[in-house]
């Protein structure tokens, strides 16, 4: 046996499976892409990070640095000059220090609810800002009794800060105002604004800058007199954290909810607000870039509602802590940004960089806690996209990926299918692992949904592998195209034009006989409604019979439209039926196509015109007359009847002798008013229910 010959039977038998045992499946391939942002971010995200261009990573280590409280926020952070870090917590107003070698102690115990600000001076003194008794403690050590520095009328002492003489500044709330606090311990308001709450505060070269509440409002203070301008109103309800950048750049960051201002002592200051029934545009919280040279732009629009913390990083970018889900962003300043991670609690509060710069903690409310951003990378993470739906049952083809994975790390994937929408225990496994990422054949069975869940690896703290597209093939089960109405209509009749005066002489009443001018249309519009799961391209064949005959017969084949005029003038009076078959032919191979087809209900076709015949008129000595004639349709029966006596300008409506028209023959009668002697013409129209019209007219 040559070559050739078995070259041939083995192309024979080829075919012959790929026609006979091959599923019927669709020939076009669906693609299923995930490569931006918001695509990664509809997925269950495990120990990832995911930046604003679509890039999927490990996330940074978050270790827990201090858990020994049962305080439900940790409000602030500070570290005095031997990197002692100390944290002011709520709702039971405690102050606790935290050593170099990671030692806890409580230092202080106040008698207040929160402990919401704090600031260390030169001396490693140590001041405290509190609510709801708005006061200011003045601390040396654990063991010395504290001293009040400042007791005011407010409830709330939101911010501090010192300038470079050594005066604390003191932003507060419920009157809005900024104090200040001399070395030598006298005070004085420098501001009183007429906000609510000035809610944070930033000092740079000889200005204090102010962000308050209410109308999210940006001051710039001067120190020496108190002397305020307004920078930029936001137009949001907080601006909640104000930092400075390099060479001079002020970041605003805001909120779109206000923090709530109790009239009276409350049992414990609330924490960071949910905005509730607001749309996403609402819950937007933004960062604002401030320029020297007063310049206010959005550098960026944060996907979570709140902004409650911010710090600058030395790579020119911002980390920012967010509520309530408590993830950790790294933004830079132009405006790209990086989900770090998310900590296991609902807000980051606070955020501190240590003076070294080799730590970077987040303190956090609901549980208060402090953690630790490390360097390296976690050893693992995955991310488990959302259940793509192909929208029937389908056999998938091949997932690949786009990426880069440096020496010791590696990406790989597994999937899984089913047929509800949500997965759940009737889906398949997660099949074995996919590592080629140049195109892995999904072995997941054939269903409607897929699901994919990448994993990310390292070997080297780091490094860490990069994913950036995933690519999902797909082909539907070719499925028959469904009907859902067919409609059949008929064309309006035009205008009925005036029908002329006869002659003086009586004679003999005539129906017109032009089905066009006088009568209703012979047009009729078959349409119809058909859904293809597939979005195959379909084409119809329309048929008809009356409803007595057996046989169909073609009107139109090879149609694209959905819907089909048709022309009755050849056809006779009847009952019909439209039927109407599509296919999917075009967008599928011969032996994989399907037809399907849908019936109409019976509808008429009528194109005879009514008669108006046998008009008398008879005199009475009133100079009326009494006028009948007959109406008769050989189809349909009459609908209307009118007439115009002369040169009358309006129709006027004649009634059948019982009063009725529900028959093809009526008698139409009529008693005019007194009319003038000599000889007059009536012109009577009627119309039956098909629409046709037929005029009839006498001379009497």
């Amino acid at each position: 046996m040559t070559f050739y010959r078995v070259f041939y039977i083995f192309s024979v038998a080829l075919v012959f499976f790929a026609i006979h045992l091959l599923p019927v499946f669709g020939v076009t391939t669906q693609i299923w892409e995930q490569q931006h942002q918001k695509d990664f971010e509809s997925g269950k995200p495990e120990n990832v990070s995911l930046s604003s261009k679509g890039e999927l990573m490990l996330a940074p280590k978050l270790e827990v640095f201090f858990e020994n409280t049962e305080e439900i926020y940790i409000w602030c952070l500070a570290e005095d000059s031997k990197g002692n870090i100390y944290a002011g917590t709520g709702n039971r107003g405690k102050i606790y220090r935290i050593t170099p070698d990671g030692e806890s102690s409580l230092f202080y115990d106040s008698p207040e609810v929160s402990i919401f600000t704090l600031a260390i001076d030169p001396n490693d003194n140590i001041y405290a800002g509190t609510a709801p008794d708005g006061l200011i403690y003045k601390l040396t050590d654990s063991s010395t009794p504290p001293t009040t520095v400042l007791s005011s009328e407010e409830k709330y002492v939101w911010a501090m800060t010192f300038d470079d003489a050594g005066n604390l500044y003191a932003s507060t709330g419920t009157s809005g105002k900024i104090y200040k606090v001399t070395p030598d311990g006298q005070t004085s308001v420098l501001y009183d604004s007429d906000e609510t709450s000035i809610l944070c505060l930033l000092y740079h070269q000889g200005m204090l800058y102010a962000g308050s509440d209410g109308k999210g409002t940006i001051y710039s203070v001067k120190t020496e007199d108190g002397a305020a301008t307004v920078i930029y109103q936001t137009g949001q309800k907080e601006v909640r954290r104000l930092i400075m950048g390099a060479q001079g750049t002020i970041y605003a960051g805001t909120i779109t909810t206000a923090a709530p201002q109790p009239g009276g002592p409350p049992p414990g200051p609330p924490g960071p607000p949910t905005p509730r029934g607001r749309n996403d545009e609402e819950k937007k919280s933004r960062i604002y870039k401030i320029q020297p040279d007063g310049i206010v732009s959005v550098m960026w629009e944060v996907p979570e509602p709140l902004i409650l913390s911010m710090v600058p990083d030395p790579e020119k970018g911002l980390y920012i802590g967010t509520g309530d889900s408590g993830k950790l962003y790294w933004v830079n300043t132009d405006g790209d940004s990086v989900l770090k991670g998310k900590c296991s609690a609902s807000q980051i509060v606070a955020i501190h960089r240590t003076a070294n710069a080799d730590r970077l903690l987040l303190a956090t409310g609901n549980p208060g806690k402090i953690f630790e951003l490390k360097s390296d990378y976690l050893a693992k993470g995955t991310l488990e996209s959302k259940a793509h739906d192909t929208k029937v049952v389908s056999r998938w083809g091949k997932l690949s990926w786009e990426g880069v994975a440096p020496e010791g790390t590696a990406i790989s994937f597994v999937t899984r299918s089913g047929n509800t929408e949500k997965p759940n225990g009737t889906w398949n496994d997660w099949s074995e692992e996919l590592t080629v990422s140049e195109g892995s054949q999904i072995t997941s069975p054939s269903a409607r949904y897929v699901q994919w869940r990448a994993k990310l690896t390292t070997s080297e703290i780091s490094a860490t592998p990069v994913l950036k597209k995933v690519t999902v093939a797909s082909v539907q089960t070719n499925t028959e195209p469904r009907f859902t109405s067919i409609e059949i209509r008929r064309g309006s009749a035009p205008e009925t034009p005036s029908v002329p005066e006869g002659g003086r002489r009586p004679r003999e009443s005539r129906t017109a006989s032009n089905p066009n001018s006088e009568g209703g249309s012979t047009k009729y519009t078959a349409s119809w409604k058909v859904k293809d799961d597939n979005n195959d391209t379909l084409q119809f064949n329309v048929y008809y019979r009356g409803i007595d005959e057996a046989n169909w017969k073609l009107l139109k084949d090879e149609l694209k439209q959905t819907s089909y005029a048709l022309d009755t003038t050849l056809m006779s009076d009847g009952h019909y039926v439209i039927k109407v078959s599509a296919t999917d032919k075009l967008s599928n191979p011969p032996n994989f196509a399907k037809t399907t087809e849908k019936i109409s209900d019976s509808f008429d076709i009528d194109n005879s015109q009514p008669t108006v015949t046998d008009i008398t008129a008879t005199a009475n000595d009133d100079q009326t007359y009494q006028i009948s004639c007959t109406a008769e349709d050989s189809f349909s029966y009459i609908q209307k009847a009118v007439y115009k006596i002369d040169s009358d300008e309006e129709w006027q409506v004649i009634f059948p002798d019982d009063g009725i028209f529900d028959s093809k023959r009526e008698t139409l009668l009529l008693h005019t008013n007194s009319l003038p002697e000599g000889e007059h013409t009536i012109t009577i129209r009627v119309t039956d229910a098909a629409g046709n019209t037929g005029v009839g007219r006498a001379t009497f």
